[in-house]
């Protein structure tokens, strides 16, 4: 062990005889140099200064200031919220603070303004007034207040994941940059050479992030918000020019379709890709475990065809309960009985817990790969 070098021949007779001690001061010493390299680098990364502040959560933009605590200003105290997406140059607070109300001006005004002295990246800081709703699953014109910084209407802004941009209206489309990790670890599934088709796609950050860190072959982004897909197509228009992509001809790659994907998916090839991803949004009281919906199964039924058969995945988003997980045996139910009613074998690979949506709501993936089944050949 440590040495690059044969200790005996192929029938077994040592090389070494009564050399023993000057072989163990050969590999003690390799050893310490090892551990010496170790020592070195925890040292160097003990030196590394703090990283700029790109957790959702207020802790680490405020120095480890514990959470609600609160913060002397000249009007007063405030308290900040515990947490904030950034995306972009935008803080947004998915509601009103603890404390405040919508008419409280003064108080909105200078929690905004605490977070953005604490990180001047941040140029606007907005709360959302309303629950998402609506197919776009959109705050809307009026579901956002400005509370401190530039006023915009709508509220766009380019946020940067990974080294890709993309556009997004606050306003209309939905974002979420906390599944920045979900979208990485899609792309470190992909292999080299796959068709991949992203459904629901919203800007288009999931089929962006294909595009310019796999060696996928096409990738067809399917959206029906308008103003979503002119976010996706001001972003492609970035991935073109986008000098930190090593993929070459990652734009080339990528097709933005704008339509319903139940009317889109017909008009595609059957059975031509290797990769499916359906984050279709929530349909309010229709999911869940207290959904009173079919839980996606239409929109299962329509792309199921277009996977290969035979190794063809699929990344199947859904919404769970907390006490379903981590099983989730309702979603596995769903997909396992709509393969079998379309004669198809499938296998799931894993489940997997992709973040909160609101109280004891989860969204989670199912991943599973077809193997078997599919049109009948000559």
């Amino acid at each position: 062990e440590g040495l690059d070098m044969p200790l005996c021949t192929p029938d077994g007779v040592a090389l070494y005889s009564n050399f023993e001690a000057w072989l163990q001061e050969m590999v003690n010493e390799r050893h310490e140099r090892n551990w010496n390299k170790i020592d070195r680098f925890v040292q160097a990364v003990r030196q590394m200064p703090p990283p700029p502040p790109e957790d959702h959560d207020v802790d680490n933009i405020f120095n480890g200031v514990s959470s609600f605590e609160q913060f002397a200003s000249n009007s007063g105290s405030v308290v900040v919220p515990r947490s904030f997406d950034i995306i972009g140059d935008v803080a947004l607070l998915n509601s009103l603070p603890e404390g405040c109300d919508v008419d409280d001006e003064s108080k909105l005004e200078e929690i905004g303004t605490q977070i953005m002295k604490k990180n001047k990246a941040i140029k606007v800081c907005a709360v959302r007034m309303t629950s998402l709703s609506g197919t776009e699953r959109s705050p809307g014109d009026s579901g956002l207040k400005i509370i401190a910084g530039t006023q915009r209407s709508p509220l766009v802004t380019s946020h940067q994941e990974y080294g890709i941009k993309c556009v997004v209206d606050l306003n209309n489309t939905f974002f979420s940059p906390r599944m920045g990790p979900e979208r990485l670890r899609i792309c470190q599934q992909v292999a080299r050479g796959e068709r991949v088709l992203v459904l629901f796609a919203g800007v288009a950050m999931d089929a962006m992030q294909i595009a310019g860190r796999t060696e996928a072959s096409s990738i067809v982004a399917v959206e029906l918000n308008s103003i979503a897909i002119t976010c996706a197509r001001r972003a492609h228009r970035f991935l073109k020019s986008n000098k930190a992509v090593k993929c070459v001809g990652a734009a080339d790659r990528l097709e933005i379709i704008e339509g319903d994907v139940l009317e889109v998916l017909p008009t595609l090839e059957p059975e031509s890709f290797d990769r499916v991803l359906a984050p279709r949004p929530k349909e309010g009281s229709l999911d869940g475990d207290l959904g009173k919906g079919d839980g996606g199964v239409a929109f299962l039924e329509a792309l199921l065809p277009l996977l290969k058969p035979h190794g063809g995945e699929c990344h199947w988003y859904d919404f769970c309960a907390d006490h379903e997980l981590p099983d989730c045996e309702r979603t596995r139910k769903t997909v396992e009985t709509t393969c079998e009613k379309m004669g198809l074998s499938m296998q799931i690979v894993h489940v997997a817990h992709v973040g909160s949506i609101a109280k004891r709501q989860n969204r989670v993936c199912l991943d599973f790969r077809l193997t078997g089944g599919g049109r009948a050949t000559d």
